[in-house]
């Protein structure tokens, strides 16, 4: 999570959706008043590479309560308080879910010499897990930020943020996390029965988002 007091702007990192890679982006603008979580060792490593600035300002106190990586929205307000996250801008970014739990499944297994199963991959509880993704932009099941950027265009929405709030220069992503993939559509690796499984896990969101298989 980031939120920026000099931008007016908070940022909740949901899972699997280019998160981190938008983190350091927006940790370049920040200030030193405002809040940034702490990411992993090797991440934090690019951040600094990048010129971005590291965690800061997370504790509790002096905030109400501790902030820390894929932070629910409720948790995010209370962290950052009711006017705060009232009056500054906030957005999160969403993924096509059949898309988004091969990429999880690539980055879960990725240091093992031999990858499980696919399908029963699917039938285990990672993936319901990764449907949480929600938490960070919902409260009550109600949508509760100002925009969900897609993660198929994220390059021109965040674009389109950066103008909004006239932030500095240009959002530059820097590629946190995506080597463990290889090519290839991810329609190749479902079953009729892996498919539908990730439909139900995740039917809030393809409904909400239009997404399709």
């Amino acid at each position: 999570m980031i939120a920026s007091h000099a931008h007016r702007f908070i940022f909740l990192k949901t899972r699997k959706t280019a998160g981190t890679s938008v983190e350091i982006a927006l940790s370049k603008v920040c200030g030193p008043d405002d809040v940034i979580t702490r990411i992993s060792p090797e991440d934090e490593e690019l951040r600094a590479r990048a010129g971005g600035r590291g965690p800061q300002n997370f504790e509790a106190p002096p905030l109400p309560r501790q902030a820390f990586n894929h932070m629910s929205a409720r948790l995010a307000r209370d962290a950052v308080g009711a006017q705060v996250w009232r009056d500054y801008f906030t957005f999160a970014i969403e993924r096509n879910p059949w898309d988004a739990v091969v990429s999880l499944y690539y980055w879960k297994y990725k240091d093992l010499p031999e990858l499980p199963d696919f399908e029963r991959y699917v039938g285990e509880e990672w993936i319901e897990q990764l449907a949480n993704n929600r938490r960070m932009y919902r409260i009550r099941g109600k949508l509760a930020v100002d925009r969900v950027l897609r993660y198929e265009r994220l390059a021109d929405e965040l674009d389109e943020v950066w103008e909004q709030l006239s932030l500095p220069g240009s959002p530059d992503l820097p590629r946190a996390k995506g080597n463990a993939r290889p090519a290839g559509h991810y329609r190749e690796l479902y079953t009729d029965a892996s498919r539908a499984r990730v439909a139900d896990v995740f039917a809030d969101a393809i409904e909400a988002f239009d997404y399709t298989f």
